[in-house]
């Protein structure tokens, strides 16, 4: 493929690889290299060349690296055919033709200074573009600009003068009325597309079922076989491979011949009828009933003069099934990486009440573990209690082990992502130390480390999000309970889990709280598609930037007391320096509702107006207004509290979410002053029982009652 690289602008060729990440170009001085016919590029041209840090989350994406010179990054990257090439992680500008005819740069882009190589390169490319789906290749780092979308079509390997295209973005869309769709199957690895193949049909003989899954060292692939660009025969299963060339064998009246380079399998003598020799199509079916015909130049090669071989071979040397370029040629291949998970596969979790606060559900590590932690929209890190872990709160599940686990690494100190949170030391090791504090003053030290999540999906499979950043805590001191394991962080900061996932779910997430008083009920947190709030009686209300990027927050115009009217509430907070345009904040990591004393005061009196019950201290003094309800408790009457959101959205608040069972015959509002924080927030139990969803591209929150444990 064509890329142009560098300022001012050199123009290279390099082979596009959908089954790796790293773009690299060999760099001068290259004395190990293999020659190409191109001259090698020269960093120290161009002006818009840096040399990447090897303290960086840049670096520490790659597979296996080490501190050059003046603390470069350096690399030592290999291919499955044994290739290797090394050299320094650097940025640069690449520019790219486009529609409208002028050149378009995207500056910074990370790429590899190759400075060594060795293996199966040829003379007429420069280096390769990685087109995988891990963090650095061309298309996740064009990302959103691109929509996540690219799509290829490969000439056949014999038109040696033709060009086909390689399309990003909304050009990238394959709309012909003949197309077939597949699922992309999230796996271990980031950078491999799999997919599911069902069966391989070789015509007039019938069809060969192909085993779900596949094993990749120590890890089960819900896919079994991957599409690579890179790699030129189709790899199968020796299984596979021998039940489809007994059946291609059974087809061919042509005289078997062995392969002089001994690269194939079923080879035939072709001599005297090369223009005539009939080869059957071998239909690859993969999962949504998506059958792939493969005609005789994309299922059978010419190996040698009047020998033309199935170019479908063994995997078990690397053993990793591809579907390869050969079997590509002439097909329009379009990928959707957001519709990767959010169209077939909809992630979610279960959420239960555990003494007003709920716990979500995640599978953490290699081998995978099932916590239960903290569902919270107010702080963004993600952390569960790992061994040691001596000064900490107790819980009931056995504590996170890293070293247990194979997908477990440790973040530098010197990172981007150390530097999101708020307060950081450098660990033994350089190590990222962080210590991450709440509201109600609760306190977590541990490591940033990165671990394969998983989540459970609406098709019933599992789906893996590897290299998920997240806090392993050796120090906790705080209102835990014993029940949860850690806490999730579902703000809008960088290390959030909403966005962590990003594009795969939409940006989109929603959840309902059952009652608290529940305890056996089981609601669902929702990523991407599923997260559509979308009953008649929906409500929504913008939601609003503010200085905490952490924060989600709303205007709320006006509180209004059943049957004795609304109390207008101030717009905007003042949050230590910071004047917010929005006066509150959603939670569901906090339980009850806090508004400003002026606030408070006076929808307190419009309720104590309203209850024909006797006022009594709450004997715990967390509440400001409480009533006894001695004798008739079961028929008590308390009215709803509507707090109406700017566009008009009016969320009502019934007796359960509004007023709280505080002591035994003593029922308090929950509404409570927010004066020792100085944020207003509307809390969980006002939350109850309403299907909410966030949409965070559109910034807009929406509301709908509903019953959670039903949902």
């Amino acid at each position: 493929m064509s890329l142009y690289l560098g300022s001012p602008v050199e123009e290279f060729l390099a082979i596009a690889d959908t089954g790796s990440d790293l773009i690299w170009v060999q760099c001068k001085p290259c004395e190990e290299c293999y020659p190409q016919k191109a001259p090698l590029f020269d960093p120290h041209a161009s002006s818009t060349y840096k040399v990447i840090s090897c303290n960086t989350d840049s670096c520490s994406s790659l597979p296996h690296t080490s501190c050059g010179e003046g603390s470069q990054c350096e690399y030592n990257y290999g291919y499955g055919d044994g290739s290797l090439v090394d050299g320094f992680l650097s940025s640069e500008t690449l520019s790219f033709a486009s529609t409208g005819g002028r050149r378009i740069q995207v500056p910074s882009t990370l790429f590899g200074c190759t400075h060594r190589s060795n293996g199966t390169f040829t003379k007429n490319g420069a280096g390769l573009v990685g087109l995988g789906g891990g963090k650095l290749s061309l298309i996740r780092q064009l990302g959103s600009s691109i929509e996540s979308k690219f799509s290829y079509c490969l000439p056949s390997s014999s038109q040696t003068s033709a060009t086909g295209r390689l399309n990003f973005g909304a050009s990238a869309n394959v709309s012909a009325s003949n197309a077939v769709t597949t699922p992309l199957i999230t796996g271990f690895s980031s950078t491999f597309y799999f997919l599911s193949l069902e069966q391989v049909s070789v015509e007039g003989q019938g069809a060969v079922k192909v085993k779900p899954g596949m094993q990749i060292g120590s890890h089960t692939e819900q896919g079994n076989i991957i599409i690579d660009s890179g790699t030129t025969l189709t790899l199968v299963d020796d299984e596979t491979l021998k039940s489809i060339a007994a059946k291609v064998a059974s087809s061919v009246m042509l005289p078997q011949v062995k392969d002089p380079n001994n690269d194939f399998n079923l080879c035939f003598n072709v001599s005297g009828v090369r223009a005539n020799a009939q080869f059957p199509d071998i239909t690859f079916q993969f999962a949504g009933g998506a059958s792939v015909v493969l005609h005789q130049s994309n299922a059978f090669v010419e190996a040698a003069q009047n020998v033309v071989c199935m170019s479908l071979v063994s995997s078990a040397g690397i053993g990793v099934n591809i579907f390869g370029n050969v079997a590509q040629q002439n097909f329009h291949i379009g990928y959707n990486l957001d519709a990767a998970l959010s169209s077939t596969d909809n992630i979610y979790s279960k959420i239960v009440p555990n003494s007003f606060e709920y716990l979500m559900s995640l599978y953490l590590g290699s081998p995978v573990e099932e916590f239960l932690a903290i569902a919270d929209t107010g702080s963004d890190l993600i952390w569960v209690q790992c061994k040691p872990c001596e000064e900490c709160y107790p819980q009931k599940a056995p504590l996170f082990d890293p070293h247990a686990s194979s997908t477990y690494k440790v973040i530098s100190c010197n990172t981007d992502s150390c530097s999101s949170l708020p307060h950081t030391s450098c660990g033994e090791g350089s190590q990222c130390e962080y210590n991450y504090g709440y509201g109600d003053g609760s306190l977590v030290d541990g490591f940033l480390s990165s671990e394969t999540l998983s989540f459970d999906s609406t098709g019933g499979r599992r789906i893996q999000v590897p290299s998920t950043l997240f806090g392993c805590t050796h120090r906790s001191n705080g209102t835990f309970s014993k029940n949860g394991a850690g806490l999730v962080g579902l703000g809008g900061g960088k290390l959030s889990l909403i966005r962590q996932l990003g594009s795969s779910i939409e940006s989109k997430f929603s959840y309902c709280l059952p009652s608290s008083s529940q305890t056996s009920a089981t609601g669902r947190l929702n990523f991407g598609a599923s997260a559509n709030v979308s009953a008649s009686n929906a409500i929504t209300t913008p939601l609003i930037t503010g200085f905490s990027s952490t924060f989600y927050f709303l205007s709320l115009e006006q509180v209004s007391v059943e049957g004795q009217g609304a109390v207008k509430v101030k717009p905007g907070m003042q949050i230590g320096s910071h004047t917010e345009q929005g006066n509150i904040i959603i939670d569901s990591g906090t339980t009850l509702t806090l508004v400003d004393d002026e606030t408070l005061k006076s929808i307190a009196a419009k309720v104590a107006s309203s209850v024909k019950l006797p006022q009594v201290k709450d004997p715990n003094n967390d509440f400001n207004l409480c009533f006894n309800v001695s004798g008739v408790r079961a028929n008590a009457q308390f009215p709803d509290i509507t707090f109406q959101f700017a566009g008009g959205a009016s969320v009502v608040l019934h007796q359960s979410n509004a007023f709280v069972e505080a002591a035994q015959n003593v029922v308090c509002m929950s509404l409570v002053s927010s004066a020792g924080i100085g944020v207003n927030i509307f809390g969980n139990v006002a939350q109850q029982n309403f299907h909410i969803g966030y949409n965070l591209d559109a910034m807009q929150l929406t509301f709908a009652p509903a019953d959670c444990a039903n949902l």
